[in-house]
């Protein structure tokens, strides 16, 4: 599935793909930019973590969590005192 992600250090709007994975044992998402890079997050004591060693902001899980469960764009993190 397409989401929408806003990247909170800047607000700039991140067309990413999801998709369901099953990774070392673990359910989770597959989350991948257009230029291939990509992460595996597991949803965990009611939050998204990285579960495959790369480093992911912690505000950006929780804007692609948002995404994931179909919240309004609107209520994503974007943190502009950084801008």
């Amino acid at each position: 599935m397409q989401i929408e992600v806003k990247e909170p250090g800047t607000g700039v709007l991140l067309h990413l793909d999801a998709k369901p994975e099953n990774y070392q044992g673990k359910h989770g998402m597959r989350i991948r930019y257009p230029n291939g890079a990509n992460f595996f997050i597991i949803a965990q004591s009611g939050a998204w973590r990285s579960a495959d060693h790369h480093h992911v902001a912690p505000r950006f899980l929780i804007n692609i969590g948002m995404a994931l469960e179909g919240r309004k764009l609107s209520e994503q993190v974007v943190d502009h005192s950084n801008i």
